[in-house]
């Protein structure tokens, strides 16, 4: 086990100073994480999880919703050969978070994007915006020796825990710049947690596809107002761009009061600050 261990550390390091001058297009590594999240600030028991995956490369990597993204696979699949239409559930869940968030794209930066109806959005943020505080403290977590750091990101203050022993500065959703990779990380409140299932080396190289030309180029504070919009009322953004959907007599209503109710549970975003 131990040494097994040393191998993985020694092959990281190599590794990681191999590609200090160079960028490829390829992920190496894939980190899995459990997302808990309470989405209704007054309600303790409206936690919903979710499975999220990083994939890691040189000085680029890749964290999203593995539903997401084996959704958006199979679909990829079906528009290259129509035939190859299953009959399974085609794209994401329901429930299931739509961003792609890509640090060192644009280099030394990191970008968010998502889709809204037939429009993928990305903006751009600073990579480095955490001040983190290194503490002294340690434990273990699945076999890694663990250091305690903590952080203030939009309006909510973290406690994460990194190993060293995977010396890849990164971490779920928006979080990097600790010398080590963060294994878990939850705010003060509890109403967010990211905590690391399993960490591999891949086999096979995941190849990274990007074109910036994809996207509409925007604020976050534009985007969260288009997502508000849209969250607001999807018939009508559905029904501008040609979507129209048949309703049963009273499913409508249905619909719109179930929607509303749903909107009013999810009070609790992870960013707060604008």
């Amino acid at each position: 086990m131990y040494k097994n261990r040393l191998s993985l550390i020694l092959l990281i390091i190599f590794q990681t100073a191999f590609s200090q001058n160079s960028v490829t297009n390829a992920f190496k590594y894939k980190a899995t994480y459990e997302l808990t999240s309470q989405i209704d600030s007054t309600n303790p028991g409206s936690i919903e999880r979710e499975t999220m995956v990083l994939y890691i490369g040189d000085r680029i990597s890749r964290f999203s919703s593995r539903d997401r993204l084996e959704g958006d696979e199979v679909l990829k699949k079906q528009q290259k050969d129509p035939n190859a239409f299953t009959g399974n559930n085609q794209g994401s869940s329901k429930r299931s978070l739509g961003y792609y968030i890509y640090k060192g794209i644009p280099e030394g930066k990191l970008s968010f994007t998502q889709k809204i109806v037939l429009d993928n959005y990305q903006y751009v943020e600073d990579l480095k915006q955490f001040e983190w505080e290194i503490l002294p403290e340690t434990k273990e977590i699945t076999g890694y020796k663990v250091q305690k750091a903590t952080t203030r990101f939009a309006g909510r203050d973290y406690i994460a825990w990194f190993t060293p022993e995977i010396p890849i500065s990164d971490g779920p959703y928006k979080f990097n710049g600790l010398p080590g990779l963060i294994l878990e990380i939850q705010d003060t409140r509890g109403h967010y947690s990211f905590i690391l299932e399993n960490f591999e080396i891949l086999k096979e190289r995941a190849l990274l596809e990007f074109d910036p030309r994809d996207y509409i180029q925007t604020s976050r504070k534009n985007f969260l107002r288009v997502l508000e919009k849209f969250n607001r009322d999807p018939e009508t953004a559905l029904e501008q761009v040609g979507v129209s959907i048949a309703f049963r007599p009273g499913q409508k209503e249905k619909m719109e009061r179930e929607h509303k109710e749903e909107l009013k549970r999810k009070n609790n975003p992870l960013e707060f600050k604008f």
